[in-house]
């Protein structure tokens, strides 16, 4: 626990780890800013490594004659997660390796202003806040899956979750409470079968910009209860054959909640696609998702969790229809068991939705954090 503590200075998302591991009545739910963006005493050079490695079983029901997705999956991932920190000097690094994909998911150079922190490289979309809250590694988050609207690229995701350029972030401290504030811009992804998100070991692909901020509001400074709200823009050029663009706004507001053993979090998202195609003509649409989730650790090591997503506005909208797989309505039962520090074992049942389908899915996952 102690290495899991230090490495607290260099990302807000690990300290999830320190709170599943101490605190039943914290199930992975929280985060603070300012474990983030407080510099160490001391000025020696600091390095950590963390590997996330997680194995997921999935088994789908009820499938129509397509079969798409899969009726059974099996996917091992190991995560490697890496920060370095050196007076006001930052580093962040994140590498996923799994059957489904291998990519550098973050990679990032940091400088810290102050009450704030500017960021140079590959980073996490701020839109929303499970996006900035829960990443790559299976063991910070209390479910199996994500939201289907914060999906990564990699799988289905239709909302750009990665982009490459600036990042600046910060808290600002007013009497007891926290206004914590992001700012992004950078390359966006492109469309093919899906979103690619810019990739800087093998960029290709044309990319063009995306901006995006997320504004939000803490009764206790840097404590767990949070609401706010983001917002993003971004150019989407496409290899498709029949489209060439996609200018893309989404709109977004969240609450985050937690009093001793429950924990409650809901997103809505609002988003509206342009699409221009080779011949000139245009069209396009809009949608709204939302989605919440309860969590209640109702025991030491156990956290039982429900959640339910929808989608309305997307039958017809040509956007969304580019994305076969990706879910729009869900409704989800789960139980997370914590093995101990270091492990835990999550069950989920749902009934899911996609464009051309509904079946049932079930998910068996073991994660873990090591050393």
């Amino acid at each position: 626990m102690t290495r899991i503590r230090r490495a607290r200075y260099y990302a807000w998302p690990l300290l999830l780890v320190g709170l599943s591991a101490v605190s039943p009545t914290a199930p992975a739910a929280g985060h603070s800013h300012a474990d983030q963006l407080a510099i160490p005493d001391s000025s020696d050079f600091r390095g950590e490594m963390l590997l996330f490695p997680a194995v997921t079983v999935i088994d789908r029901y009820d499938q129509g004659p397509k079969k798409k997705p899969a009726n059974s999956e099996v996917i091992p991932e190991m995560n490697f997660f890496y920060t370095a920190d050196y007076q006001q000097f930052r580093f962040l690094g994140e590498w996923l390796v799994s059957t489904k994909t291998h990519n550098l998911e973050r990679i990032q150079f940091g400088l810290h202003l102050g009450e704030s922190s500017l960021w140079l490289g590959r980073f996490h979309n701020p839109i929303g806040y499970w996006n900035m809250q829960y990443h790559h590694g299976a063991f910070l988050q209390n479910t199996a899956s994500r939201p289907g609207i914060m999906a990564f690229e990699t799988q289905g995701g239709v909302i750009p979750n990665h982009l490459t350029g600036l990042f600046w972030e910060g808290v600002h401290q007013f009497d007891e409470a926290g206004l914590y504030y992001s700012v992004g811009a950078g390359a966006g992804p492109y469309l093919k079968r899906g979103l690619s998100a810019f990739n800087v070991i093998e960029p290709g692909g044309s990319h063009r910009p995306g901006a995006t901020f997320r504004l939000g509001y803490q009764p206790v400074s840097f404590g767990v209860n949070e609401v706010g709200i983001s917002g993003a823009y971004t150019e989407i050029p496409s290899d498709l054959n029949d489209v060439r663009e996609v200018k893309q706004f989404v709109a977004g507001a969240y609450a985050n909640w937690q009093q001793d053993s429950v924990h409650l979090l809901s997103e809505v998202v609002y988003a509206n696609s342009r699409l221009e195609h080779d011949a000139g003509l245009r069209n396009g649409g809009s949608f709204f998702n939302a989605y919440a989730q309860a969590e209640w650790a109702f025991a030491d090591d156990w956290t039982l969790i429900g959640r339910i997503e929808g989608t309305r506005g997307g039958q017809n909208d040509p956007y969304l229809a580019l994305f076969p797989r990706y879910v729009r309505d869900r409704l989800l039962g789960g139980l997370r068991y914590r093995v101990n520090s270091n492990m835990a074992l999550k069950v989920e049942a749902s009934q899911d939705h996609i464009r051309d389908d509904r079946y049932g899915q079930v998910m068996f996952q073991w994660s873990a954090v090591f050393p």
